[in-house]
Order: structure tokens, then C-alpha cells, then sequence
């Protein structure tokens, strides 16, 4: 069991999904598989949807990371850590 998780954020909902959408997918979305995971968020969404998955995932996860510029190699923001 690893200790790290990424979340691709266009497995979750469409890129151009409005924020109800996103909201209503995240509070049905079972975030126990990353119970004191580290968690990396990646994805074509724009960083308010990242920031509602990250606060979906607070207290479960033992830490958030924000991929940025993912097609580029990215660049690893910390959004949270336990």
C-alpha cells in the first residue's frame, strides 16, 4: 500500500464544469482510499476547482500538493500538510 496518491482532477468532473458541478461531485466523492495519503492534485481545471477538492480532502489525507503546469514537468505547491 503506497503511501502517495495522485487525483487527476479530469477523472472527477469535465474541465469546463461550473462551480454547483464541482461542488456536487466533490460532497458525493468517498475520499477514504486516501486516509494519510500524500495526495497530488493534478488536472486542466482551474485552481478554485483544486482548491475544493483539496478541502474535500482535508483531514483525511495527511497531505495536498497542487501540480502545476503538469504538461510541463510541473511544479509542486504544498496546499496542506498534517
Amino acid at each position: 500500500m503506497s503511501d502517495k496518491a495522485v487525483v487527476d482532477l479530469n477523472d472527477i468532473f469535465p474541465v469546463k464544469a461550473s462551480v454547483e458541478d464541482v461542488q456536487e461531485k466533490v460532497a458525493g466523492w468517498d475520499v477514504s482510499p486516501f486516509k494519510g495519503k500524500e495526495v497530488q492534485l493534478r488536472g486542466c481545471s482551474p485552481t478554485w476547482a483544486h482548491l475544493i477538492v483539496a478541502g474535500k480532502l482535508f483531514g483525511t489525507a495527511a497531505s495536498v500538493d497542487f501540480l502545476m503546469d503538469d504538461a510541463k514537468g510541473g511544479v509542486s505547491i504544498p496546499v496542506f500538510r498534517k
